[in-house]
């Protein structure tokens, strides 16, 4: 008799601590499927830019000096390196990241962008810029690029020039809007 309650007192335990393990792997199963739910219910995105060759840095409403010269070759071959084919859709994506503060800053890019896609098809001219040189203003955010502006007319022929542009930016909401672009009028441009 004693011998009998020991192996049932025996049994009860092993059978508990069999329950124990299953229902801990019962949970752990559970909690694997709610997982394997969420990931892939989740939709993230990360991005990686080709070409960024430096850290680029913001702290607060600062941003480092190769931020803004980043941002300033972005814009500046979104604005600059166009062709009738191409001139619509770099126009939506400049008129994404246009400032807020200001409403000349959206009407200015609209008008340029109006002007440039009727030369581009009237002409057939084809665009590329080669920036040389920035003159990077991190205080008043502002960047000043200097470089070859190559125009293609068709098979025509084609005009190089050297040319200035100024690309000013609001920082808004922890990014760089675009709030001014125009180009810099050199002595030479001024005598003409």
């Amino acid at each position: 008799m004693q011998i009998n309650i020991e192996a049932h007192k025996e049994n009860i335990y092993i059978t508990r601590q069999r329950n124990f393990f299953a229902g801990c792997m019962g949970l752990a199963i559970i909690a694997n499927f709610l997982l394997v739910g969420k990931i892939s219910s989740t939709t993230e995105r990360v991005i990686m830019v080709p070409g960024i060759t430096k850290d680029l840095i913001v702290e607060g409403s600062i941003v480092s000096q190769s931020y803004l010269e980043e941002t300033a070759l972005l814009f500046a071959s979104a604005l600059l390196d166009l062709t009738s084919d191409t001139i619509n859709a770099k126009k939506n994506i400049i008129l994404k990241h246009v400032s807020t503060r200001s409403e000349n800053s959206l009407k200015s890019l609209q008008e340029y962008f109006a002007l440039k896609s009727d030369e581009h098809k009237k002409f057939q001219i084809s665009t590329f810029f080669a920036p040389k040189k920035m003159q990077v203003d991190t205080k008043n955010l502002q960047v000043i690029i200097d470089g070859m502006l190559t125009s293609t007319f068709g098979k025509r022929g084609f005009e190089q020039e050297n040319v200035k542009y100024l690309l000013a930016f609001d920082y808004i909401g922890g990014h760089l809007k675009l709030k001014e672009f125009s180009r810099v009028k050199s002595k030479e441009d001024k005598k003409k």
